[in-house]
């Protein structure tokens, strides 16, 4: 679909669903470079006034559902969690699988910590997260996490070993090293996860944070939310401990151990999708958090 036929079916979709837009506000939010997925746009309510809301089209039915999900069914309709927005629905369009919510105030923080408000944004943070683990949403998934865990890991390592010179020797033997099995993880149960918990996907006003782009949410591993941030906190060791002030408590030694972990899957699974799609910026993310774990 041409950039011009998106935003008609944005207008057309809000103007059916939620009220009259203001088509001069339309503006595109997901950047330039593929489908255009995600716009702003202004919607009438009398009197002068408008609101403004977020469009976001989805061409994964997983996508989809997952966000709706936890939009719909895991967040507060206020909008809030653990002191930081979230996005509140204001529509769902199943039939063009598309969500209409609230747009959120706040700027993306700047890259590898640089804000100058970073510690307060990464405490922020770590209370949002420990509200959104604390959820209590039934897990009904027949197979055990630690075992679902063991065989993604398995997995990924598969798919990195079958691109050749994906790997040197010593990233080989860390990845056989690290290799969980069932017994690794214990009696881990899953919890609500953001699944893509990085500053991409926080906003900040200069006082509030909001987390917003919840298509990868789903009961998983809590550890899992960290693995994107523990690759940036070497860097900036402040970070981590502002990080973990918010969230309420340290990692245990066990923790920890299964923490490098996840990291090493994290950087498995990155490799793997940046090679095979051309993406450098996921495959140097793949080898720096192969580095972190290494060196743990």
């Amino acid at each position: 679909m041409t950039l011009g036929r998106a935003r008609d079916a944005v207008l057309t979709l809000v103007a059916e669903r939620v009220g009259r837009p203001r088509p001069a506000s339309l503006v595109r939010l997901d950047g330039p470079g593929g489908p255009a997925r995600v716009f702003g746009v202004d919607v009438e309510l009398g009197e002068g006034g408008a609101r403004a809301v977020v469009v976001k089209c989805f061409d994964s039915p997983r996508l989809f559902a997952q966000e709706r999900d936890a939009l719909g069914r895991w967040l507060d309709v206020t909008g809030e969690l653990g002191g930081a927005r979230v996005p509140a629905l204001v529509a769902v369009a199943p039939s063009e699988r598309a969500l209409v919510y609230a747009r959120l105030p706040g700027v993306r923080p700047e890259p590898a910590g640089a804000d100058a408000d970073a510690p307060a944004i990464h405490r922020a943070a770590g209370r949002f997260l420990a509200a959104l683990h604390r959820l209590d949403i039934p897990d009904r998934d027949p197979l055990p996490l630690a075992e679902a865990l063991a065989r993604r890991y398995r997995s990924w390592a598969r798919a990195v070993a079958q691109i050749e010179g994906a790997l040197d020797a010593d990233q080989q033997r860390l990845v056989e090293e690290l290799a969980p099995s069932a017994a690794s993880f214990g009696a881990v149960t899953r919890v609500p996860c953001h699944r893509d918990f990085t500053p991409d996907n926080w906003l900040w006003d200069g006082r509030r944070l909001a987390v917003i782009d919840f298509e990868h949410a789903r009961l998983d591993l809590a550890l899992g939310d960290l693995a994107k941030l523990a690759v940036e906190w070497p860097a900036r060791p402040e970070l981590r401990l502002a990080f973990f002030a918010g969230y309420g408590r340290s990692l245990s030694a066990a923790d920890d151990t299964r923490l490098r972990i996840v990291v090493a899957l994290h950087g498995l699974a990155s490799l793997a999708w940046g090679l095979r799609h051309g993406a450098p910026r996921f495959v140097a993310e793949g080898q720096r958090a192969l580095a972190l774990a290494a060196s743990w």
